[in-house]
């Protein structure tokens, strides 16, 4: 792999996973701060179902954008035609804005039939105050849609921090009116905080455009990027559609469990997100730009050599996580969610089904980069087609493993999947890349191995000691890590040495500039 390439690649997902934690973090004071403020009343129902419809309508959009518009504007910028590119832009801009607008019309003047759709158990009181929140804050989709685009154009100038900072301050105005306000406008000073936030994140954003850009609305579409966008962005949409189709499949399938049971995937869901997400979420981000550009310039040896090289950093960060989180599964779901009405037996079944969805750590973060591939030759119709497969196969194993196994029946179907759909993709890139699976394969059995030592030793440790749940999870990390380390110099594992050397380069830059 390119040392420049690694070097904006690992930039990029340091970045970005340091402010995606402290987004993280003021999204949970904000909700903190709203539980204090509305509790579980009919008043947070009708504004948290404000949040549900932005979150089925924004991510179609969102995704349209990164996965389609990226790869066309980055095109631009690796030939160095930034006139191009931003003439381009300009047409997105204007497109996406019409969409905005289209989408905020549609909301405000059939809002009573939105509601109905999404919330169709809200009555009387809970309708009426869930339609005047849907309606009031309905132009925030100008500025959250505008804002993705001008996210997707600074990824492509490799201005991480400026593309992702928007997801903090985005809350700060809910928090703000929620303690500053609430109490004088009531709940309406939240919706209009949503107009605010959305904006905020536009404007956060546009001070780090620094190549010269102006938006100038052009509504001229006739050109061959508006083109391609065009006929590539409906498979995008199903993809999206259908993945979400895929989760509400699963809660359906689990709604015939014992009670608790959609909690528990929903509770395990999440600590896996936690647990996976931020690593895997960090490095794709990052990486995607960089492998548009040595597509554009058509450089497929140098493609090839990253991606198998994420891919081998994959197998060194995620299966010891997963092994860790397999065997301390209880400790890790009872310092997370057991206090109140969440006990034992919660604990239990919640630590199985995360045990489950922790096997697809691996997969799930290379299946994200092995997409990404088809994303960067313009080719959406393949993914499309394999996210289809894939859900058409979690209905089928649903039907048996749930007999099977109940609620970790669900779980097994989405782990297998995610690994059988790995190397089927595998199979499939190889039109683009030069992928050595036995190569990777070899990795993941060292790293495999040396991961059950490492977790092994403070897991059989702590069978004979008894200490507090907190203190045998920080205890056994400590024990795990050092273990782990010294066992891929044993093993000449290079790619845990190469992260480790990269950060320490950090500091020393850092050191020699004070």
């Amino acid at each position: 792999m390119d040392g420049s390439a690694k070097n904006k690649v690992f930039n990029g997902a340091i970045i970005i996973a340091i402010v995606g934690i402290a987004a993280k973090l003021t999204a949970f004071a904000t909700d903190a701060v709203l539980a204090a403020y509305l509790g579980a009343t009919y008043k947070s129902d009708a504004y948290y179902m404000v949040s549900g419809i932005q979150q089925v309508i924004y991510p179609m959009i969102s995704v349209g954008i990164w996965k389609v518009f990226l790869p066309l504007y980055k095109e631009k910028l690796s030939h160095n035609k930034l006139a191009e590119a931003n003439a381009f832009a300009d047409k997105v801009i204007t497109f996406f804005t019409l969409i905005a607008v289209a989408i905020t019309a549609f909301i405000m003047l059939f809002t009573g039939l939105v509601v109905r759709v999404v919330a169709p158990g809200f009555e009387g009181e809970t309708r009426e105050l869930c339609i005047q929140l849907v309606r009031i804050s309905a132009p925030m989709y100008f500025t959250i849609i505008a804002s993705a685009v001008y996210a997707a154009m600074l990824q492509s100038h490799n201005k991480f921090f400026g593309s992702q900072i928007r997801e903090v301050v985005s809350h700060i105005p809910t928090l703000l009116a929620a303690v500053l306000f609430y109490r004088v406008f009531g709940i309406k000073a939240l919706a209009v905080a949503l107009i605010i936030g959305g904006l905020l994140r536009l404007v956060v954003e546009l001070f780090f455009v620094d190549w010269g850009y102006r938006y100038k609305p052009d509504f001229k579409m006739k050109s061959p990027e508006m083109s391609a966008m065009m006929k590539r962005l409906p498979y995008v949409l199903i993809i999206e559609s259908v993945t979400k189709l895929n989760s509400l499949i699963d809660k359906a399938m689990a709604s015939g469990l014992p009670a608790g049971t959609i909690s528990a995937l929903n509770y395990a869901g999440k600590l896996t997100h936690v647990f996976s997400g931020l690593i895997s979420t960090a490095i794709s981000t990052a990486l995607y730009p960089q492998m548009i550009e040595l597509i554009a310039l058509e450089k497929n040896k140098e493609l090839s050599s990253l991606v198998v090289k994420i891919v081998d950093i994959f197998a060194v960060l995620m299966i010891p996580l997963t092994t860790a989180c397999i065997l301390f599964r209880t400790e890790i779901v009872s310092a997370a969610f057991e206090r109140g009405s969440f006990n034992a037996e919660n604990v239990a079944i919640t630590a199985t089904i995360f045990a489950i969805y922790c096997v697809a750590f691996f997969s799930s973060a290379t299946n994200g980069v092995l997409n990404n591939i088809f994303y960067g030759h313009g080719n959406t119709k393949t993914p499309m087609i394999l996210t289809v497969i894939g859900v058409v196969s979690n209905v089928c194993l649903n039907l048996v493993f749930i007999k099977l196994w109940g609620a970790a029946g669900l779980a097994v179907t989405t782990s297998s999947l995610s690994i059988i759909m790995m190397f089927v993709r595998f199979a499939v890139t190889r039109k683009y890349v030069q992928i050595d699976v036995r190569r990777i394969l070899m990795i993941v059995g060292k790293v495999l191995l040396l991961s059950i030592v490492s977790c092994g030793v403070p897991r059989l440790l702590f069978t004979f000691v008894r200490a507090n749940k907190f203190v045998v999870l920080a205890v056994s990390a400590v024990i795990g890590v050092a273990i782990y380390f010294a066992g891929t110099k044993l093993l000449r594992i290079t790619e845990m040495h190469e992260i480790v050397e990269l950060v320490l380069s950090k500091f020393r830059k850092k050191k020699k500039s004070a």
